[in-house]
């Protein structure tokens, strides 16, 4: 199990705690005591904004440095880790930080600048006294890769699709498979959906197994598997016996340490067995294949035996019972990671993801002929399927030609930075046999106009509404309000003579924020009434509609009071979407539309963490942090995005 994305909720509610004990003082050495927490506890992204706000307060210390790079590189923040690893290895020449050089030509090949990779893995590679170490073998792996990345040319007969809501979201979703009764499994960090359709807020946030159809190129809802599979621990990657009495996954069973289970599907009160635990290591990613008329499984682990790291095995699988286990060998396995083993009967092809054979950045999809006596040499699936991000988890149907991988790209659904998180993506070559046509009816043809009236609400995105300094409901930590953002409004125009008034004395100061105001505020007021019309109709028609909102806030206040500031913002707007044009969309926010129309909101809240850091957080600087137009651009929220089912 390899997921992008662990919930910031256990985060927040630590560094509340630790701000209530020690004041209201923010100093450096509190925020790198934070950052410290948070990693310990896995939290890598919520370590760099802590590492990153300890660096602004005291600047150019290389432990931060270093800490902020190790926190980046390990929450997919590709270029901000470059960057520092960049500034720590400048300053340390590999006394302190000896992996700092071979950190940033990784970093540099998962943002894509492999020229530079190149350069410093020629670095890595002298510096290295030991030509036979990990690292000269990485380095030598390193420009390799980079060589490819820059000679290789996308396969342009397979088609790649980024599989839409609701199968992916701004979680992490990965390792998608096919089941025995033709519908999509794959695990996911999702949340619980309470009855309001909002996302539950819990710290405990677990990887889940989910089931979903595709009907007419549509997805269902996906659905969580059981108790019996999903209890509460960690839970990942399927597969199934031959026959498909058993079921196979990965369960969590002590912190970083999986196990494979097996389920009885003849017996729908199985509570499971356990097929593999190796005490101390993981085992993990099960794939089960015909082989010579056996029945193999194929695993992913860092038990001793292997060349390290994790590394690919297979065991003789009959039932429930596995033996006769052994690694790859080092033809698929490095010193490094080998995981995500997949295996098509069709043409005897092992597929699996290394970070540590020549690849384009991060993991990469790898294949290679299997047979029982030595796998081939390992082939770089190439681009579209790899490129600078991590791509895992691949799978393929020879008889069908199409198949799935996981991968962090741009593109994928990303809450926190564009490659934090991973979804599923499916890929097709010309050829397999589709779907037929769907039959005209009267159904049809309404699901057609109901994707238009989807579409044409898409095309006023994004809206966004502006707020004055901390509005609505200024000093408070709550996180709703009964204002609505008519209100807010307002009370904002009411402000503006003060605004003007601020930068009376500079020349063109009150005209820019003339424009502002018309071109922003009073336009995004305007678009909002627009969108409220389309979405009314819409809903109307019974549609069951999704609405994703952002929240921002300019950095004048703590990223924790930023957050719950977002959150008022929201609910203003949501309060207004109950209130507005005679309350006709109150019964689709309520539920209770006697036409089966539902309208959901989905709340985003960024806070400082987001704020362009151009603009002032002073509090002594009034003029710029709370009356530019630089610092009015961030107090906002947007609509950003629209999902409907028909």
């Amino acid at each position: 199990m390899k997921p992008g994305k662990r919930s910031l909720r256990l985060l927040v509610l630590m560094g509340a705690v630790l701000m209530a004990v020690a004041g209201s003082a923010q100093s450096a050495a509190q925020l790198i005591t934070w950052g410290d927490h948070a990693m310990a506890l896995g939290e890598h992204y919520g370590a760099s904004r802590y590492y990153g706000e300890a660096l602004q307060a005291a600047p150019g210390i290389m432990e931060t440095q270093w800490k902020y790079a190790e926190a980046c590189r390990l929450s997919n923040q590709y270029g901000e880790a470059a960057r520092f690893y960049d500034k720590v290895q400048g300053k340390d020449h590999g006394r302190r930080y000896p992996e700092a050089l071979r950190w940033l030509a990784e970093m540099q090949m998962c943002s894509g600048h492999y020229n530079d990779a190149a350069r410093t893995w020629a670095k890595v590679k002298q510096r290295e006294r030991d030509k036979h170490s990990v690292v000269a073998q990485r380095a030598v792996n390193g420009l390799e890769g980079c060589r490819l990345a820059m000679e290789m040319k996308p396969d342009s007969i397979v088609e790649v699709e980024h599989l839409p809501m609701p199968v992916n979201s701004f979680a992490s979703e990965f390792g998608a498979r096919i089941g025995p009764d033709s519908a999509l499994y794959f695990t996911s960090l999702r949340g619980n959906v309470n009855a309001d359709g909002e996302v539950e807020d819990t710290a405990d946030y677990k990887a889940r197994i989910f089931r979903a159809h595709e009907n007419a190129g549509k997805w269902s809802e996906p659905e969580a598997l059981p108790i019996n599979v999903d209890n509460g621990r960690n839970n990942a990657n399927s597969t199934w016996s031959l026959d498909g009495r058993w079921y196979f996954f990965s369960r969590e069973e002590a912190p970083g340490e999986f196990a494979i289970h097996a389920l009885d599907l003849h017996h729908m009160d199985d509570t499971g067995t356990v097929l593999l635990r190796v005490p101390g290591s993981t085992a993990t990613q099960p794939m089960v294949a015909a082989i010579e008329g056996a029945e193999m499984l194929f695993f992913a682990s860092n038990m001793p035996g292997g060349q390290g790291g994790m590394d690919i095995w297979q065991g003789l699988l009959v039932g429930n019972k596995l033996g006769e286990l052994k690694p790859l060998g080092a033809a698929v396995n490095t010193p490094g990671n080998e995981v995500t083993p997949y295996f098509d009967a069709t043409d005897s092809t092992l597929y699996f993801s290394s970070d540590f054979l020549p690849g384009l950045g991060g993991y990469d999809l790898f294949k290679c002929r299997y047979s029982t006596a030595a796998p081939g040499k390992p082939e770089n699936m190439g681009p579209p399927f790899n490129g600078p991000a991590n791509d895992l988890y691949p799978a393929y149907d020879g008889k069908s030609r199409q198949g799935w991988f996981t991968s962090n790209r741009e593109g994928s659904f990303a809450e926190e930075g564009s490659t934090c998180c991973n979804d599923l993506y499916r890929f097709r070559y010309p050829g397999q046999a589709k779907e037929p046509p769907p039959i005209i009816t009267v159904d049809t043809v309404r699901a057609i106009e109901a994707a238009k009236r989807i579409t044409s609400l898409r095309e006023k995105l994004p809206i966004r509404l502006y707020f004055h300094n901390d509005e609505p409901n200024p000093r408070s930590w709550d996180t709703t309000t009964t204002l609505d953002y008519a209100q807010t409004f307002r009370s904002y125009q009411a402000l503006k003579p003060t605004y003007d008034s601020a930068w009376s004395s500079i020349a063109g100061g009150s005209a820019a924020f003339d424009a502002f105001f018309g071109d922003h505020v009073e336009a995004g007021y305007a678009q909002l009434n627009d969108f409220i019309t389309l979405l009314t109709e819409a809903l109307d028609e019974g549609q069951q509609i999704t609405l994703v909102i952002r929240g921002y806030a300019s950095p004048l206040a703590k990223s924790d009071y930023n957050k719950n500031l977002s959150m008022r913002r929201i609910a203003s707007l949501a309060n207004y979407l109950r209130h507005a044009d005679g309350a006709k969309l109150l019964p689709y926010l309520d539920g209770t539309a006697v036409n089966g129309g539902r309208l959901t909101l989905v709340a985003k809240p960024f806070g400082k963490s987001t704020a362009d850091t151009s603009v002032s957080d002073r509090l002594d600087d009034l003029r710029h942090s709370v009356y530019s137009v630089g610092a009015a651009k961030e107090r906002r929220i947007e609509v950003e995005q629209v999902m409907g089912t028909p």
